[in-house]
């Protein structure tokens, strides 16, 4: 019931109180279950969400990274609480400006979710849309239209909409793309 007050707290903004809320749920839970347990990987999420939520990037960082590591030895490298942590840790650490940690990050979620779900699922799409995005900003164009390509192609096995958002917006990112690899070096193009 707790966690359920600090899920609420959340999403009503009260980021602070909700903090807490989960701190006290971690703390009772490490004590009763032990902290190798699956409910404490969760509980610790929660606490970097927040910390992420608060802009507190660095201490979130931290906490996604024992949570990940939690996960590996609970569940193995090929679960999907890991790879929604590892994105969590790649939108982290593209907030600080890493970007190459971020695409590592984002990469390495892509390869647990996509033997997930498959490499043609809607979820791998996006992630290698986001890449795309990615390594467009940090200037990896041929890079950036591998993975803006795939992402075109899944949308469109998945029978996506030719005015879906999601397409047209990949549609626009790779003509931005072939233009900068058009133009060379590409260091004033902005994707």
């Amino acid at each position: 019931i707790l966690g359920n007050i600090g899920n609420l707290q959340k999403e009503t903004g009260d980021l602070d109180a909700a903090f807490d809320t989960y701190q006290e749920v971690l703390r009772l839970e490490s004590y009763r279950l032990g902290y190798s347990h699956p409910e404490v990987a969760i509980s610790l999420h929660n606490v970097a969400t927040i910390e992420a939520a608060r802009g507190k990037y660095d201490s979130a960082l931290l906490i996604y990274q024992k949570v990940s590591s939690l996960q590996k030895m609970l569940f193995g490298n090929e679960h999907g609480s890991l790879a929604v942590t590892l994105g969590c840790m790649g939108d982290v650490h593209e907030r600080l400006g890493d970007l190459k940690s971020a695409i590592d990050c984002y990469e390495k979620a892509l390869k647990v979710k996509s033997n997930l779900v498959g490499r043609h699922h809607l979820e791998a799409g996006r992630m290698l849309h986001k890449l795309g995005k990615m390594t467009c900003a940090h200037e990896e164009f041929n890079l950036a239209e591998s993975y803006t390509s795939r992402a075109v192609l899944i949308y469109r096995l998945n029978r996506l909409p030719e005015d879906h958002e999601w397409l047209v917006d990949a549609y626009r990112d790779k003509a931005d793309i072939e233009a900068a690899i058009a133009l060379g070096d590409g260091k004033t193009f902005e994707c």
